[in-house]
């Protein structure tokens, strides 16, 4: 069951299928989803929706959709998490990583007449595909994207809930617990990201993760900050894939318009690669064209920057190795007596 194909059933009021990504659905291929037809309403537009309930994984807590398939498809979100679809992040980060605010977007009425009306409009253009939010967010790509994007599913996320008894000290279960026996205070080590609202997060303005993403994201270094050690001519290529599917060679034939590439050194075991180029201008042009729309190799969004320089090792320069005298220079001991 893949999201992006859930997306092309566009039919009746809701899909046959949930709008959900692969990190809700977990790692096994074999899903078993219990539907009930209008069995609540959607967390945003309030219309009776049909509510997929689904388990993960053995270790993993149920799952179901807070929005109605229209909502999801509205914003190219996730109707569980609300996360978008191909970056895997919250439409705050999203959308100002795109360049647009919340005033530049249409919002949602309020009461209860038009917030229907603007509904039923959304679902006509969405199935006429007048609107269609995801070749939108992929026709405009952006730095910041590819670097908070998450290329594999975090099914940490899917985990059960903390049993409440066990942090009080009074769960008997065991093992045959359906919660997690962890303390509050060692998961939720930041309170703020513990307070969000469905709608905010949808919309999004309010979201405590999406302000710690941005801040995070703003003071990491970008290809346009140019270091100022000019003998640094080598950049880092982070996000590989496994099983090789980005080789050395991929990578020598990509970064070769930009310039001769001295050398590529990869490393399977930290998914990462270094390309060193031959001159300063020429690493210098791979980091201007690569700012705007990221690097991408053989269909695979990667992550690049500057490399760093070498760190000095402890105490300075290596000592010389001391020089062993000539063995006719060797004192000889006398044998023991």
């Amino acid at each position: 069951m893949c999201a992006h194909r859930m997306l092309r059933d566009t039919s009746g009021w809701d899909s046959s299928t949930p709008i959900v990504c692969d990190t809700c659905l977990g790692p096994s291929p074999f899903v078993r989803i219990i539907e009930q037809e209008y069995a609540t309403e959607c967390k945003v537009c309030t219309r009776p929706m049909k509510q997929w309930r689904w388990r993960p994984g053995s270790d993993a807590r149920w799952k179901s959709n807070v929005v109605c398939s229209v909502c999801a498809r509205g914003k190219h979100l996730c109707s569980c998490c609300l996360l978008d679809l191909d970056y895997s992040v919250p439409v705050a980060v999203r959308d100002a990583a795109l360049g647009e605010s919340s005033t530049g977007v249409a919002v949602m009425p309020q009461s209860g007449v038009n917030r229907e009306y603007y509904v039923q409009q959304l679902e006509e253009s969405i199935k006429s595909g007048e609107f269609d939010a995801q070749t939108k967010n992929r026709s405009r790509p952006s730095e910041l994207l590819n670097q908070l994007q998450r290329s594999t599913p975090n099914y940490g996320r899917n985990k059960a809930k903390l049993c409440s008894f066990f942090a009080k000290g009074t769960c008997t279960r065991g093992d045959e617990c359906p919660f997690r026996h962890e303390l509050p205070d060692e998961v939720y080590k930041d309170k703020s990201l513990a307070k969000q609202n469905i709608k905010d997060r949808y919309h999004g303005t309010n979201d405590p993760v999406a302000e710690k993403m941005l801040r995070r994201a703003r003071g990491a270094p970008s290809l346009k900050d140019f270091p100022e050690d000019r003998s640094i001519c080598t950049m880092y290529v982070g996000g590989l894939p496994e099983g090789g599917a980005v080789s050395e060679k991929d990578l020598l034939d990509h970064f070769y318009a930009f310039g001769e590439v001295k050398a590529i050194r990869k490393s399977e075991a930290k998914r990462c690669a270094f390309v060193t180029f031959a001159t300063r201008a020429m690493a210098e042009e791979a980091a201007r064209t690569h700012a705007e729309t990221g690097l991408t190799v053989k269909g695979t969004k990667l992550r690049m920057m500057w490399g760093r320089p070498s760190a000095p090792r402890a105490g300075g320069k290596r000592p010389p190795p001391q020089q062993q005298p000539p063995p006719q220079q060797q004192q000889q001991q006398p044998p023991p007596q």
